[in-house]
């Protein structure tokens, strides 16, 4: 009987083990900013690699949330860097039933997007070019500024029944440490 009891809590065991194995997950490959006129402007590159488990999410109709947070910091020598600008660019990602293409909405605006693959969708996500920054006003000559800049899946948005599931899951746990770059001021 003891042993039928470990063995049940060795397979309980390995199954919570690999439910909760990471996710591929999402990563900042570059960023960069330029002065265009008078304001500074952001290109970036994000690789989203999802799970099969998120990506099943999304064939069966569960629209996800992405959340691209970028931030402007005045570096300073003592305390902390405080913060000049933050921008939180929300985006809904999501497999249209009918036409078995993927739509990309950028919450906030009227910008919507299909895509007939799914990795035509994350390349899309995945690429911010010439996107407003920070006026040059906005900067003092004097002072030096970071950019930061980090994309995750935002599961507060899920449907309540997957909630409980993405947060006990790493797979779902999808949030890139902060990419940081220099603004060179011109």
């Amino acid at each position: 009987m003891n042993t039928k009891i470990h063995a049940l809590l060795f397979l309980l065991a390995c199954l919570l083990a690999s439910h909760n194995a990471p996710a591929d997950g999402i990563e900042i490959s570059s960023a960069t900013s330029e002065l265009a006129g008078e304001a500074y402007q952001l290109d970036a590159s994000i690789q989203f690699n999802f799970d099969s488990e998120v990506r099943d999410a999304l064939e069966h109709g569960v629209s996800i949330n992405i959340d691209v947070i970028i931030r402007i910091k005045r570096e300073r020598n003592w305390l902390w860097d405080p913060k000049v600008k933050e921008e939180v660019l929300n985006f809904k990602l999501e497999q249209h039933p009918l036409s078995n293409r993927y739509l990309v909405t950028e919450l906030g605006s009227d910008s919507r997007k299909q895509f007939s693959t799914l990795e035509e969708a994350l390349n899309y996500l995945g690429t911010i070019d010439d996107r407003l920054l920070i006026s040059k006003t906005a900067l003092a000559e004097d002072e030096n500024y970071i950019g930061m800049i980090k994309a995750k899946v935002n599961t507060e948005t899920l449907p309540a029944v997957i909630r409980p599931v993405a947060s006990a899951s790493k797979k779902w746990q999808l949030d890139s440490p902060w990419f940081k770059w220099s603004i060179v001021k011109e």
